[in-house]
């Protein structure tokens, strides 16, 4: 990347400033306050569309520089002759006409990198190797390593966002087959114990099994007989109770035969007096006297009475009987009452015969005899029975039972190892995953052109010691002295060579540094020269740094140009504004 031309107004200190980039290395320097550091922000501004220390744009308002009377600011950077990043204040409008590599933060502040997690410098780094988590390559590597297929399918969707989400994932699974362990088992989950454990199940005796089985079927088919036999002798004595009751009833009505036939011949003998009587009271009130015998005459068809003695001439009219005639009525009830008791008579006494004889045939027939003793006899063997069934019906169930528990022991053993060899399954994931796993093995690819190209400014920088980037992303230098714990001027030497070993694997040949002052001549000496092989080697393309010195350095190699600010504004421009 190429720095053509770097404009900037009304932005924190920087009142007004335009620098024509003329060589490959801008020393941009000045006195303290003069506005160096706020064109370095506006330019990474520019660049990345976030300010490096306010990221929030309600705030972008008190970084325009208002002491020209301003209320707008900007920072415009042209480069790669005719591209251009542009931001402008307040609104916070940004302005980039290419898509720029995502690595481009890390060479515009160079002491980015040191400053972030090691997840984000992995990721970092994964950007510059162009790995990806989500490919066939890392599926490869965990089918290599003996992960399980199906589960490996699992995580392959959480592997598109990155590493850190395929991992969390697998470590989820791993807690979620432990707590289903647990819950299965009911004891804390561990690796060695959950290998060979088991539930505890009782012992189940099929014979014995067998055995009851058939003693309750004997037992039933006995209990069924005797229920049988004592539902015979219930009948027996109900139907003895019966008889005798029969017999009792037969008996009182056989020996009302005799009272039947008298009042019967009784009723007969006035029934006949009564038909008498009525027939009489009938004649009378007729007028016919009885005995007396109405007839014509065959000759003269005379009408004559023969009264059984002779006939004499009947009288035309005859005398009517109205005492006879006003009894009739009531004779007549009377007689009918007397039919009526006779033919009641003579049911009763063919009832009463009919019993006469049903008695003798009763007693002619004896059934068995039963008695309540028996009853209650058997009644006791069948309770002994089902006592006997019971035991034996509770014997199986308690069979049946321990087979059942057994059943269920063998199952949750089956399950809780099913779950051991789940968390198994997914521990092995979870650690190919995990950092110095699988991203290790990948970031190894990309982290060893980086360490090279620092091997290789260590050596032209003539700096004491190695300064290398570990597999868990530690920056280390001296060989094992820590990066956090190095001066500043150290660390700004650091993260220069980090910075350059991006901008060279990257191709973006391009990078800034701030605070160059905090070298010593010598340092600063080499930091220069080393510079400048990087531009005679036509590795880098532009280079600005930024210093605080005492006034603008002279007799600088072609290759370096120096620009010196001063309360806001390029002095340069200000003489040629005179």
């Amino acid at each position: 990347m190429k720095i053509n031309k770097i404009s900037s107004v009304g932005t924190v200190a920087v009142r007004e400033i335009e620098i024509n980039i003329k060589s490959p290395i801008a020393l941009i320097c000045g006195s303290n306050r003069a506005g160096k550091s706020s064109l370095r922000d506006g330019i990474y501004h520019a660049f990345t569309g976030e300010n490096p220390h306010d990221i929030l744009k309600k705030n972008y308002g008190l970084l325009v520089n208002r002491d020209t009377g301003n209320n707008i600011g900007y920072t415009y950077v042209d480069y790669n002759n005719g591209q251009r990043a542009c931001i402008t204040l307040p609104n916070g409008t940004h302005e980039l006409t290419e898509q720029l590599h995502s690595a481009l933060p890390y060479v515009l502040n160079p002491s980015l990198f040191g400053s972030i997690s090691a997840d984000d410098r992995r990721r970092l780094l994964f950007d510059l190797g162009n790995l990806r988590s989500d490919g066939g390559e890392v599926k490869a590597k965990l089918l290599k390593r003996g992960c399980d297929a199906g589960k490996i399918d699992g995580v392959m969707p959480f592997l598109k966002s990155s590493f850190d989400n395929a991992h969390k994932h697998a470590s989820d699974k791993i807690k979620e087959a432990r707590a289903n362990w647990k819950a299965t088992t009911g004891e804390a989950y561990g690796d060695k114990k959950a290998v060979d454990w088991k539930a505890p199940k009782p012992e189940v005796d099929m014979e014995s099994a067998i055995a009851a089985t058939n003693t309750i079927t004997q037992l039933d088919e006995e209990i069924e007989e005797t229920s049988q036999k004592l539902g015979a002798y219930v009948a027996t004595i109900n139907g003895a109770k019966a008889r005798n009751s029969e017999i009792v009833r037969l008996r009182e009505s056989a020996g009302m035969i005799d009272r039947i036939e008298a009042k019967l011949k009784k009723d007969r003998q006035e029934v006949i007096v009564w038909e008498v009587k009525v027939n009489d009271a009938r004649l009378f009130a007729q007028g016919v006297k009885p005995g007396n015998i109405d007839v014509s005459c065959p000759c003269c068809n005379a009408e004559l009475t023969f009264n059984g003695k002779e006939l004499i001439k009947r009288e035309t009219e005859s005398p009517i009987d109205k005492e006879a005639a006003a009894k009739l009525p009531e004779y007549e009830k009377t007689l009918t009452m007397l039919r009526n008791a006779v033919a009641s008579g003579e049911r009763d006494l063919l009832a009463a015969q009919f019993a006469k004889e049903k008695l003798a045939q009763i007693e002619e027939t004896k059934g068995d005899e039963v008695s309540e003793e028996m009853i209650a006899q058997i009644k006791i063997c069948i309770e002994e029975l089902k006592a006997g069934r019971k035991q034996a019906q509770e014997s199986f169930d308690q069979i049946k039972k321990n087979n059942l528990f057994a059943a269920e022991a063998d199952e949750k053993t089956k399950k809780a190892a099913g779950y051991h060899a789940d968390a198994q399954a997914w521990d092995k994931i979870a650690n190919a995953l995990a950092p110095e796993g699988i991203p290790s093995e990948m970031l190894s690819a990309a982290l060893t052109p980086i360490n090279e190209r620092i091997a290789f400014s260590c050596g032209v920088l003539g700096f004491p010691g190695k300064v290398s980037i570990q597999d868990d992303m530690t920056i280390l230098e001296d060989d094992g002295k820590l990066y956090s714990f190095s001066s500043k001027a150290t660390k700004l030497l650091i993260d220069s060579m980090i910075a350059e070993a991006i901008s060279h694997v990257t191709g973006i040949k391009f990078f800034m540094v701030d605070e160059f002052d905090l070298l010593d001549m010598p340092s600063r000496s080499a930091y220069l020269n080393w510079l400048m092989d990087l531009v005679e080697n036509n590795e880098i393309d532009t280079v600005l740094l930024f210093g605080t010195l005492k006034s603008a350095p002279t007799k600088l190699p072609p290759f370096i140009t120096p620009y010196w600010i001063e309360n806001g504004v390029i002095q340069d421009c200000k003489a040629e504004a005179a």
